[in-house]
């Protein structure tokens, strides 16, 4: 078996999306657990380097994900992971058959048991790497604040609050001060309201990347909260993925929904 960590846009568009997936299909978790950074806009030197220890363009492992939901049972996935740059798919094979394709930013969820296929269109996918998308909101992200702090057994880090200048989110960020890497990331919405907590943990260097093979994500919803944790194995990274792996074949017969 194989495991990875799916990444994607922490912001209050992606938060109304995830809700609307879920009341829309009670069966799907949202299975992207983010760990996305923003561009520190007056920080862009300290941040790139941030970032060239992270180069990752593609990912195939495997994950084991344990999911939670408030007056849910708590329910196991167990599955394959691949992505390369904003493709990504996981074959699950545990608690049954799924397949998750996200392609171009349209989603595609298949159960072969029951020839069914849930489609999203224009959503923010999942990349592959906490860094991914720093280009793409460079200009929209200002640093608020930065500071010395500690975690765990005294460790040092940075503490980095920034802001979102078109929605309004604010994102508390800890960063490990020697490795550079992401230890915890909380994000607000404009009015102050925490809606997701990250820890990321157990960080394995693999090629000289730090990657963390544990992931938690506590979520809220209009039903409560959700709890995530995410467990990496076998993970390669950069290595070489074959783009039609990212093109749904199915069968005869499938009943399309949309979510």
């Amino acid at each position: 078996m194989t495991s990875v960590m799916v990444y994607s846009i922490v912001s209050e568009q992606l938060n109304y999306a995830t809700t609307n997936l879920k009341e829309s299909n009670p069966m799907k978790h949202i299975v992207y657990i983010m760990c996305l950074l923003f561009a520190l806009q007056s920080h862009a030197d300290e941040l790139d380097s941030i970032i060239g220890s992270f180069a990752v363009e593609s990912i195939d492992a495997v994950i084991v994900q344990v999911i939670a939901e408030s007056g849910k049972p708590t329910v196991r996935y167990e599955g394959r992971y691949r992505a390369y740059k904003h493709n990504m798919r996981i074959d699950y094979n545990k608690p049954f058959s799924q397949i998750v394709i996200v392609k171009e930013g349209n989603l595609q969820w298949y159960y072969p048991d029951t020839k069914e296929l849930w489609v999203m269109q224009n959503m923010n996918g999942p990349v592959t790497h906490p860094f991914a998308q720093f280009f793409a909101f460079r200009d929209r992200i200002v640093i608020k604040s930065k500071e010395d702090t500690y975690y765990g057994f005294f460790k040092r880090a940075y503490r980095y609050i920034l802001m979102d200048t078109e929605t309004g989110t604010k994102i508390e960020l800890i960063i490990d001060k020697h490795k550079g890497y992401p230890i915890k990331k909380i994000t607000y919405t404009k009015d102050n309201v925490e809606i997701m907590r990250e820890l990321y943990e157990d960080y394995a260097n693999i090629n000289n990347i730090w990657f963390p093979t544990t992931v938690e994500v506590v979520a809220r919803t209009h039903s409560g909260t959700t709890r995530n944790v995410t467990r990496y194995y076998n993970v390669h990274l950069n290595v070489k993925i074959a783009p039609d792996i990212f093109i749904m074949q199915m069968p005869k017969g499938v009943r399309v929904k949309h979510m």
